[in-house]
C-alpha cells in the first residue's frame, strides 16, 4: 500500500492509496476538500519556534514591543495574529511575515471548514429524518 504524506497545518496527514501507482487525482481526493479533525493555531508553532531558538516569551515580548500578556494569549490560541505582529515576528526571527499570516489564514479556514462540515452533517441527518 502506498502513502502520500503532505503537510497540513504543520501536522502530517496520511492519505492511503489502494493501487501501487495511483495518485490522489486518480482516486478522486481533492486536497482542498479535506476537512481537518482540528485546527492548529499558529501560536503553537510560534511557541515551538521560540523554544527551538531558546527565546523566552518575556524576552521576545521585550524585543518586539508586544505586551507579554498579548504574546501569551497568542501562543495559547486565545488571540489571532495581526499583520503588525507578523511584521515584528518576521523581523526578529528573520523570517518572512507572510509565513505567519498564512498560518493564521489556514487556521481560520480550517475552523470554517470544521464548522461547515458539522453543519452539513446536521442538515444531512435532518433531511434523512424527514
Amino acid at each position: 500500500m502506498n502513502y502520500l504524506f503532505y503537510l497540513y497545518n504543520a501536522k502530517a496527514v496520511k492519505i492511503v492509496f489502494m493501487k501501487k501507482k495511483s495518485t490522489y487525482l486518480e482516486v478522486g481526493v481533492n486536497l482542498r476538500d479535506v476537512v481537518p479533525s482540528e485546527a492548529f493555531h499558529p501560536g503553537e508553532l510560534f511557541y515551538d519556534e521560540l523554544k527551538e531558538r531558546g527565546i523566552t516569551q518575556k524576552s521576545f515580548a521585550s524585543m518586539s514591543g508586544i505586551l507579554p500578556s498579548q504574546l501569551n494569549e497568542f501562543i495559547k490560541g486565545k488571540r489571532g495574529l495581526s499583520a503588525e505582529m507578523a511584521l515584528k515576528f518576521g523581523h526578529i526571527l528573520d523570517m518572512d511575515p507572510v509565513y505567519w499570516l498564512n498560518l493564521q489564514m489556514i487556521y481560520e479556514l480550517d475552523l470554517a471548514k470544521i464548522k461547515q462540515s458539522k453543519l452539513n452533517k446536521r442538515l444531512s441527518k435532518l433531511r434523512k429524518a424527514s
